[in-house]
Parts: C-alpha cells; structure tokens; sequence
C-alpha cells in the first residue's frame, strides 16, 4: 500500500496528524522570540578595564597590552579590537558566527587570570556578553520627585548597591550602559604645612593608609586541643577611625593622621553631568541578551521598574521615567507584516475561486496555506530563529508558492473524476499521475533557498530565516497535496453523492480566458519564425526592463521609525 492510498483510507489518522502539525506549529509560534529583526551581528564580549586617574597612554601600556598577548589565542576569534580613555580601558572580542558565548566567556575568564602585574589600585576586569558597541533597546533616567530635597547626582551609589541589580536580573538583559551622578567616596584633605613640619609625604601617607587598611590572617593557633584561627581587624568602618591612622612615631611624638589632615565622606567630580530640561539626572540604557525577546524584555522589565517606583524609589525620594523602547516600532512592524500576510492569503484564495469556480474546490486547495504555514513554525524553532520582519516576509513570499502544488493534485484529480471514476479511485489516480511532477517542482524551488540556510557571516544570519520560512513551508505544502488533499477530495465527494457522467476532455469547454489564452499561444507556435520572434521579444523586454528599473545597490535599506 503507498504512501497516497494509506492517507486516504487511513483519513482519520491523516487529519490527526494534520491536527497534530497545527498544534505543535502554535506553539512554536509561542516559544519563538520576538525582535525586529534577526541578529546580524557577529557574537561579540568585552572586557572592560578601570583604573582610576590614569591617562589613555597608561592604560594601553600597563593593562591593554598584557590583557591583548593572552587574549589573541583564544579559540574562534575573528578580530580583537581595543580601546583606551581616561581611567578605563575596553577590548572588544569578535568571534565566528555560531560560536557558544558561555563556554566562550569561560575561556576569556580563564585567560585573563593569566595575566600578572596589574597596576596596584586597577579594578579587576568586567566582562560582558553584549559587546561594547551594542545599542540599548531600553533608555530610562532615575529622577528626584517633586518636593523631595537632595541632589541626584549624589545617588549614583545608592543606585549601584540598590538598584542595578535588580534590572540586572531581568530576563534576557545583557548588560547595562548607566552615566551620570558621581559615586560616594572617603576624601582625605591634606594640609601641607603640617605634612612638612612632620617631615611626612604624600607618599608616606599612602603607603600608611593602605597598609592599615586591611584585614590580615595570622594564621591557626593550637591551645589546649583547640584550634583558633587568628586575624587582625582593621579595615576602616567610619571616616573617624581613619584620623586615628599613625603615620609617625620617633620616640618622642607620635603623628596621627588627623594631625595632618581632615576626612570626610564627599564625592567623585561630575565631569560629564547628563542633564534633561536643565535638571541632571541617572541615565540607564538596558542591552539585551543575544537572541533575547525584546518583547518580553521591556514586559519584565517595566514590571520591575514600577515595582521599585512604588517601593524602594519613592521611600528615597526618586524615580525612574521610562523614555524610550523599541516595542512599538517592533508591534507597529510585525503587525504590518502581518496585515500583508493575511492580505495576501485572502487574495489568493479568492483568485483561486474566481478560476476554479467552486467553494469545494476552493477550501480543499486553501486548507494547505495554514497546515504549512504553521508547520513553519516548528521548523523555525527548532534552528532557534526569532519571529521578526525578515522571517514573516518569508512566510508572506511563500503563501502565493503554498497553493501551487495543491491546485495540481486537484486539477487532476477533477479531470479523472470527470471521467465517471469513483470518488476513491479519482483521489487516488488523479494524485498518483502528477505526484512526480509536484516533487520535482517542489525540489527545484526548495533547491533555490536551501543552500542560503548554510551561508555563514552577516548574510547568512540576516536571509536564513527567508530561507527557512520558505523552503519547509513548500516542502510541507508537497506532503499537503499528495495526502491531505486527495484525502479531503475523497470525503466531499463522497458526502455529494453527486452521478458524475463519464466525457472527454473534447467535450469540455474552455472559458474565455482560457480560449484567449490557447489562441496566443497557438499563434506563437504557428512556425519557427513566429517561436523564434516570441523568444527573442521576450528575452529583450525582460533585459531592457531590468536595465532600465534596477535599483540602486545597499547593504540594508533605510528605515525610518517616526
């Protein structure tokens, strides 16, 4: 028994695996992110290094360079970019396309512990997964509530102890892009007079405040068959106890800190103050995660930020404003796209009643646009590919392509039913004469965009998703017409019931667009001068159109989000 005599008189198992393809299509529909468009760019991680009070020269020098010699052999590195400005330095790392940024930030992590010899005050390297250059999908700034006294510039501490974790733990973010405010700090003013007078240097102030300003282990001390681990406490815990440091003792005078200077928490200098409407405020741009839904991103995170305006933000007399995201434009677009979707499956439905000239016919042919559309998605989840523009304007480009086969199968299996066969033995017949013939139509078009689903780099990434939207969207529409539709012809014309009487296909009368048709073409057939002529018009209109209307060439084209 083949595989087209099974599908028909095994009909229940036929609509249920049908039943089955739809169901499992909706939810990869649910579980496929949503984004504008598919991420083109290459995998990328930086690395980020601060050191405070540095010049661009000394960053290069003393961190760049060192972190640069273990970080160029890092597996499927493509190209390595470094940056350097005051008080920080930043190393861009560009990797295949493909490339697992987990187990690769592993690599970067263990690498980097390679490197000795950072400077003495230089923080340790922060590593990120988003890249140095991404743009934020999310802009928010943290202001001060009307009334409430205090200046924001003050509260860039409170937002990094408090606050910035709490985004950070949001779903799908990548990392966060904050400026603005300065940072809390102990500050210790120095008189120079009484530093002289002690014969003491800034130096010898240094040197004694960081060495007092740690806690050190000593050790494990056995007494009386017990172990006691032994540690010195020093570490400051109030600007007061900074004034008792001992910078100097000769035998006859001891010099205390507070004796050459005074301390007191303060601030870091505001040097690029971010300000709105004359008013400085805390800018926060949220990155997202590679392959991240922004949907459910800006979903999260709005939850969150009205979360801590109700709460910790108003205790403190703050607030975060929301001012910009990109999930308008995103539903604004797909939803477009939609429309044209949806446009274009209606359009083509009603040309195939106005030829076909039966509801019948119609709805057997139709049914084969949403089986394969949804079975798309399955595909689409399974690559781990995005629901984006790109990918449902495939879709939209296959929905005309979906029908092709059908209306084959269903053509012949009409004629053979028009020849007084059985409503089995036209389904079966009528599917079995052509099936070759749709399979090779079928292999070709799928021929055309398979191989782009392998091409590598940027374009592989940005016409991928047309490619598979496409290719198993017609490849399911093949198995569509050789099973389903035969199967449904089967049932409808066995529930008619309806006598067909046995004629020829002489006795059939074409309608006039069909006579028109058959009278051209018999024209152009007539001799070989008449051949020749069609094909050389042909070929000339279809270059001199393409000359004339080609347009001008770019990488992607210009949009316009207002």
């Amino acid at each position: 028994m083949t595989f087209i005599e099974t599908s028909i008189r095994q009909s229940a198992s036929t609509f249920a695996v049908v039943i089955l393809v739809v169901l499992f299509g909706l939810i990869g529909l649910y579980r496929l992110p949503v984004q504008l468009t598919p991420d083109v760019e290459a995998p990328t991680i930086s690395v980020r290094t601060t050191w405070g009070g540095a010049s661009p020269y000394e960053i290069e020098k003393e961190i760049i360079e060192k972190q640069e010699d273990v970080l160029k052999s890092v597996q499927g590195l493509v190209k390595l970019e470094s940056s350097s400005y005051n008080n920080f330095g930043t190393i861009t790392l560009t990797f295949k396309v493909g490339t697992d940024l987990d187990d690769t930030m592993v690599r970067v992590s263990n690498k980097l512990n390679e490197v000795s010899g950072y400077p003495e005050n230089a923080d340790k390297p922060i590593i990120s997964a988003t890249g140095a250059q991404n743009s934020p999908v999310i802009w928010m700034t943290l202001k001060m509530r009307e009334g409430a006294s205090g200046d924001i510039r003050t509260y860039r501490s409170f937002y990094e102890n408090e606050v910035r974790h709490r985004l950070e733990r949001v779903p799908g973010v990548g990392s966060l892009f904050v400026f603005g405010g300065t940072e809390r700090r102990l500050e210790i003013s120095v008189d120079p007079a009484r530093l002289a007078r002690y014969q003491l240097t800034i130096g010898d102030l240094i040197q004694r405040i960081q060495s007092a300003n740690r806690n050190v282990s000593a050790g494990v001390m056995g007494l009386d068959k017990r172990n006691y681990r032994l540690r010195t406490v020093s570490q400051f815990q109030d600007p007061s106890e900074v004034g008792e440091v001992l910078l100097k003792d000769d035998g006859y005078r001891r010099v205390f800190l507070r004796d050459v200077a005074t301390t007191a928490f303060g601030f870091e200098p505001n040097a690029a103050p971010v300000l709105h409407n004359g008013k400085q405020m805390i800018v926060t741009g949220v990155r997202k995660e590679p392959g991240a839904n922004v949907l459910e991103l800006t979903k999260r995170m709005r939850a969150v930020v009205d979360d801590l305006n109700e709460g910790l933000l108003k205790e403190n007399g703050l607030y975060f404003e929301w001012v910009y995201d990109q999930s308008p434009y995103i539903n604004m677009a797909i939803q477009t796209v939609r429309t044209n979707l949806l446009l274009g499956g209606t359009l083509a439905i009603i040309v195939l009643f106005l030829f076909l000239r039966s509801v019948s016919s119609t709805l057997t042919v139709a049914i084969a646009i949403p089986i394969s559309i949804a079975s798309t998605f399955i595909f689409m989840s399974a690559f781990g590919r995005t629901l984006n523009v790109v990918s449902l304007a495939g879709i939209s480009f296959a929905v005309g392509m979906l029908v092709d086969n059908a209306i084959v199968v269903l053509e012949n299996i009409d004629r053979h039913r028009r020849m007084g066969k059985s409503p089995f033995s036209a389904s079966y017949d009528g599917t079995r004469e052509v099936w070759g013939a749709v399979l090779a139509s079928t292999v070709t078009t799928v021929a055309v965009f398979l191989p782009v689903i392998f091409v590598e780099e940027e374009a592989g990434q940005l016409f991928r998703d047309i490619a598979i939207a496409i290719a198993f969207s017609i490849l399911v529409s093949l198995f569509v017409s050789i099973s389903v539709i035969p199967t449904i012809t089967n049932k409808f014309y066995a529930i008619s019931g309806r006598k067909i009487a046995p004629q020829s296909d002489a006795e059939e009368r074409p309608n006039p667009f069909v006579r028109v048709v058959m009278a051209l073409s018999r024209a152009t057939l007539k001799n070989p001068f008449t051949r020749i002529a069609t094909v050389a018009t042909f070929t000339s209109a279809a270059i001199l159109t393409t000359v004339s209307l080609v347009p001008k060439a770019e990488y992607l084209p210009q949009g316009n989000r207002n």
